[in-house]
């Protein structure tokens, strides 16, 4: 029997030992699920933002198109303008046009 009562407090501390070690083992295992889970989480968000982000770059390369071929139509508008009327020939328009109102004038 003394082998009984001596191998008892050494059975105690091994099995108090081996609770310990489980409880940490049970903690572990929860943190790691709960990790995984935040991972997941964070994957789906990464996913969405990249989603978000492509879409937003093609929208701004249309819009960047938009600029591009208003720009270039804004100057040909002005190149053509410049051609039709610059100052010394709108000078010269006006003179004729009022020289031929002048003449119209005369015949009245």
């Amino acid at each position: 029997m003394e082998s009984n009562v001596a191998a008892s407090p050494e059975i105690k501390a091994i099995e108090g030992s081996l609770r310990a070690l489980w409880e940490r083992t049970k903690r572990a295992g929860e943190l790691i699920a709960q990790l995984r889970q935040e991972k997941r989480a964070f994957q789906a968000r990464t996913e969405e933002l990249e989603g978000e982000v492509s879409h937003l770059k093609e929208a701004l390369a249309t819009k960047e198109q938009l600029i591009k071929k208003l720009s270039v139509a804004q100057q040909v508008s002005e190149s053509k303008e410049n051609l039709v009327f610059s100052n010394g020939e709108r000078e010269a328009l006006m003179s004729k046009v009022k020289e031929l109102i002048a003449r119209i004038d005369a015949y009245l």
